[in-house]
């Protein structure tokens, strides 16, 4: 059975990997939170599939509008995303 969060969390996935294409990306992880304001916020980290990744400029400048038009189209809460770009090393380093 899939949760609402998880729901979601492929929500967010899926307008992350269609807005960013051709990069490839290996994970996308969503945490709520708040912002130094108190406001919430989702925290998403996206872990490209390798080190050499490349990312277009303005396609990473459209990710927020992606992701807060696919959350209110889909009816979940619409927070503010804050996004954190990292290779598969700097996410295993980051893990250790």
């Amino acid at each position: 059975m899939t949760t609402d969060t998880e729901r979601r969390d492929a929500v967010i996935r899926k307008a992350v990997e269609d807005t960013l294409k051709p990069a490839r990306i290996r994970e996308v992880r969503v945490r709520e939170s708040e912002d130094h304001y108190g406001d919430p916020i989702y925290r998403v980290d996206i872990i490209l599939a390798s080190d050499d990744e490349k990312l277009e400029t303005e396609k990473t400048i459209n990710l927020w509008d992606a992701v807060m038009d696919a959350l209110a189209a889909e009816g979940f809460e619409v927070r503010f995303p804050i996004f954190t770009f990292m290779t598969p090393s700097e996410a295993e380093n980051e893990a250790a």
